[in-house]
């Protein structure tokens, strides 16, 4: 148990000090001391109405050669990717020839015997239903002993690790890439992986953010701003009249900053209402100038203050004076 957690804290270090394109293999290449297999497939993608949609594919002691034919098989049969769908976080030891036992498989059989592939300890990150979900399957050859239930524990333990690691390196990567570049790309757009863990930030964002949640550090997304993007798909940004707007583009978060006008959040009703209100009007004043009941404006602010994500005649002010809209 030592020699594991050794190897996490190995895993962060490396993800420090080594480029993206070097990462997976320094990290499978260690792993390999520690658990043996003779090759290795990471994938990040998704399974949806049983299609196998691959994001990213690193192959690991695999021939360059075979990766089009193996891609082309896990898409004919992504059972075996469901197999660990289905319980995220498990290890499944898998054999070739139960898994391509039917007569119909026979030469998928033979393709992954032929490839070195046929013993498999494979695992997933994430569940059914999910945006995105990473696979490591480590591959014995046929004429090799199978896997055991001490290597598909240890795989078990350490798959978290492999996934965070790989996330804080590709974070860092793109960080030190963003600041090395003179010119930054997109200054009102931020890149993000669906647990909200930042690959990049442009200024305009990130100020954007840290306007609202000023002990923010860059990192990870804010958990409520996160958790607003994804069921929402925009959280308004109180005082500033602009909205984070968010896509799903593979398993990453693209963010964009976006101003909003105030006729496009509210009714032209609602727009008379809170400009009056903003240049000092009162209820009364206001019912009688729009020939409305002093309740039906109280209403009306109530449901215009919440569109705006505001609580208060102050933050209504600075809003509209930032849109230079007063």
């Amino acid at each position: 148990m030592e020699a594991l957690w050794e190897f996490t804290q190995q895993l962060y270090r490396t993800a420090q000090d080594i480029s993206t394109d070097g990462f997976q293999v320094c990290v499978l290449g260690a792993l390999a001391e520690h658990l043996r297999f003779e090759s290795a497939l990471w994938l990040t993608g998704r399974i949806a109405a049983g299609q196998l949609h691959v994001h990213r594919l690193h192959a690991y002691r695999v021939a360059r050669a075979s990766l089009e034919e193996l891609i082309a098989l896990l898409r004919t049969h992504p059972q075996i990717l469901e197999t660990a769908v289905a319980t995220p976080g498990c290890a499944h030891i898998l054999d070739a020839q139960e898994v391509y036992a039917r007569p119909a498989a026979r030469t998928a059989l033979a393709d992954v015997k032929r490839w070195g592939i046929a013993r498999q300890l494979l695992i997933a990150s994430a569940g059914a239903g999910a945006a995105s979900s990473q696979w490591l399957s480590l591959c014995r050859p046929h004429s090799d002993v199978p896997f055991d239930a001490g290597d598909r524990d240890m795989l078990r333990l350490l798959m978290p690790h492999l996934v965070e690691s790989r996330s804080v390196n590709r974070a860092l990567c793109l960080r030190r890439a963003s600041s090395e570049t003179p010119l930054s790309p997109q200054p009102r757009r931020a890149v993000t992986l669906l647990d909200g863990t930042v690959l990049h930030c442009g200024s305009v964002v990130r100020e954007a953010v840290e306007a609202i949640w000023p002990r923010w550090r860059g990192l990870r997304l804010p958990a409520a701003l996160l958790a607003g993007l994804l069921s929402e798909g925009e959280v308004p940004l109180t005082d500033r009249g602009e909205t984070i707007v968010a896509r799903v583009f593979t398993d990453s978060l693209v963010l964009s900053v976006k101003s909003v006008s105030l006729s496009e959040r509210l009714t032209r009703r609602e727009c008379e209402v809170v400009r009056l209100l903003a240049a000092g009007s009162d209820y009364s004043d206001i019912a009688r100038r729009c020939a409305l009941a002093p309740a039906t404006v109280r209403s009306i602010v109530r449901k215009s203050y919440r569109k705006l994500g505001i609580d208060g005649r102050a933050q209504l002010g600075r809003l509209l004076h930032a849109q230079n809209d007063v």
